[in-house]
Order: C-alpha cells, then structure tokens, then sequence
C-alpha cells in the first residue's frame, strides 16, 4: 500500500457520468469513521470532488517521551466509492470500489504535484547522519519497502537485520548502537551481569558503525555516518515529525544558551492605615501579581555537512518537536522563524543556530 502524506491535501475526484449523486464511506483502523454525500455540480461537470487527508489526520496522534510507539506513527484508511441516479444518494446505487492506503503525518512539496505519498524504504532525507558516541542510532524505516538493514564500519559488516513486512504499520526504528547486552538478548542467549565486563563495554565501543547499507524496495540505499565525541559542550538532543510523518533524530553538539523571560502585571496597592493615616514602609506599594515565566535556549549543530540545509527546513516545518537533555524528555517551540541556508565551497562544512522556548510555563499553573 501507498503512505499517504496527510499535512498536504489528499483529492479523491470521480466521474459519475449521467448519475446526480456521490458518496463515500471512509474507515480508519477498521471503525467507519466519515460518511460525506455530494451532489454532481450544478454546471452539469460529471465530476464530483472529494479532499479526504485533513479529516483522516485527526486520528494520528503522536505521542514520544523518549521511545517510540510505531503503531501512533500511521493509520490504516480504507474508503468505498458509490453513485447515485438521484441526489443525495437517492435511487440506485452502484459501488465503485475499494481503495487503502496507509496514513502518516508528512508532507509534499509544491514541485510534487497533487496527493503526495511516499513508497521509499529510507525514511529520512539526509544521506549523512551525525551522531553522538555513545548514545543510540535510530533510524526510521518503511518496513514494507525494505528488506534488511546492514552496518559497516570500515567497510566489515558489524550487525544486519532483516526487515518483516506489516499489514498493520508502516515504521520500524532500527538501533545502530544496541549495547552487547541488547545484541545478546536479541540472539536469544543469557546475559550475565558482571561489573568488569560493564566497565570494559562503557569504554569501549565494539559495534561501531559508519555506514548503513538499506535493502529497499527500488534499490540499495547508503547513508554515511559520522559520530562525534564532544567533551567541552553538553550535546542536546531534538527528536521531530519530519516530511515523512516519521519521528527523527537530530543532534545539536556545540555551546547553548538558557535564559528565562518573564511576563507580570502590577497595580498600585493602597497602603494607608485608615485609622492612623499612616502607612507601612515594608509594604509593597507597586504590587506584582500573575507572574508567568518560561525558558528559552539558543543551540548551536557546530560544523555539519551542507545536505542538513533540507533536514533543517524539515525541523523548521515540523508541527512536533521534543529536546532531550540528560535523558529528560520536554516538548519544545521553535522559535527560529527563518534561516539562512548556507553553503561552504572549500570544505562543504556549515553550523546552524536556532532558538527554542520550553512548551510550557516555568512555573506549574495547570489547573
């Protein structure tokens, strides 16, 4: 089945002929969701129009807190046509035909053309990934359009695993950094913890990856990794929805800012003892009240090569985004509303600096 790019517009058009009435029938995830009748248009055009993708939309609903569900990352959707000799689905009908897809929370470009989807296996657009040591590699693939994923480091195949389809969802998250443990455990063999065996893992990485080989439904698909080990600046961490409704990491490895900006209101407070006629000097004359603050960080990638100028449109166009910091997960805002794309002729290497504000009020006003 196709994958749908529900954030642009999904048009389903229908010739009826000489009929006066259309309908359709959509369902999501197996449950009849949407009934929608139209009438041929009054200048005798036999074509009556349906846009399905922003009503299917409202049933994504993607959720992260530092893992990933993939079954919240797609809907099924099924819908059934019908014409009728009168209008609004009166007289006879006639059914003409089933059509499913799968639904993710992408998009298309204008140059794409009308009802845009995706049948591609690598579900990312940059074709180099830069990673921070240590930490996991996940990688988003389509796994009805891919059949294995292989890892190499310098050029010896480290770890490969073969891809299952699904009838169900569209995504599977590959992690190219399993821990030994991990691996052991996924080859059905007992683990032992051991506190010399722990210590010698946490400083020496043995699956390390630089290549990443897709088997993929058009073809072979290659993405370079470059992993980098930052000891002056606290590397942070952004997970986003990017173009094609797939959850994706992206690092920022140099120098943040924080800063915290409030918002108050005052109002001048009446002091006078009206018994004395005098007042109290310790008591606020300009009283502050409904203080709101939040937080804001300037975060910088450092040097990137210059292909990251389509991952950050991406992250500029994403509806979801969430930092992650000391394995403290937080929705956040970009802030950034435009950005310069940058190139570099001699050594094909740029830096981006963009500004986020934390998705919440600093102080807990819930209620």
């Amino acid at each position: 089945m196709a994958n749908v790019l529900l954030r642009s517009p999904y048009y389903i058009s229908e010739d009826i002929g000489s009929d006066l009435s259309a309908k359709i029938v959509i369902t999501i995830d197996t449950v009849e969701a949407y009934t929608i009748v139209k009438n041929k248009p009054a200048n005798n055009n036999n074509f009556v129009l349906f846009e399905i993708a922003e009503l299917v939309r409202d049933y994504i609903d993607i959720k992260y807190n530092g893992s990933i569900t993939a079954s919240d990352l797609n809907v099924n959707v099924s819908y059934v046509l019908y014409k009728y000799t009168l209008a609004n689905a009166g007289g006879q009908e006639t059914n003409l035909g089933t059509t499913t897809f799968f639904g993710i929370d992408g998009y298309g470009y204008f140059e794409e053309g009308s009802n845009p989807s995706v049948t591609q296996g690598y579900m990312q657009s940059n074709d180099i990934i830069y990673t921070l040591y240590g930490e996991d590699l996940r990688l988003p693939v389509d796994r009805n359009n891919t059949t294995s994923v292989t890892y190499l480091y310098k050029g010896s195949q480290t770890f490969t695993k073969a891809i299952t389809s699904s009838s169900t969802e569209v995504f599977e998250y590959i992690d190219a950094t399993d821990s030994f443990k991990e691996r052991v455990i996924e080859d059905s063999g007992t683990y032992e913890e051991s506190s010399c065996l722990d210590s010698f893992l946490l400083n020496n990485d043995l699956y390390l990856v630089d290549e990443i080989v897709l088997s993929t439904t058009p073809g072979t698909k290659n993405v370079k990794v470059i992993t980098l080990n930052e000891c002056k600046f606290e590397p942070i961490k952004l997970t986003f929805v990017n173009r094609y409704g797939a959850l994706q990491d992206l690092w920022f490895f140099k120098k943040s800012i924080e800063k915290v900006n409030t918002k108050k209101e005052t109002f001048n407070r009446f002091t006078i003892n009206s018994e004395s006629g005098v007042y109290d000097t310790s008591i606020h004359q300009n009283q502050t009240f409904n203080i709101k603050s939040s937080k804001k960080l300037t975060i910088n990638t450092g040097y990137v090569d210059e292909s990251y100028n389509d991952l950050m449109q991406e992250l500029m166009q994403s509806e979801q985004i969430w930092l992650e910091l000391n394995s403290v997960v937080t929705p956040i805002n970009l802030d950034t509303n435009s950005l310069t794309f940058k190139t570099s002729v001699n050594d094909r290497l740029v830096d981006y600096t963009v500004d986020v504000s934390y998705s919440f009020d600093a102080i807990n006003n819930i209620r």
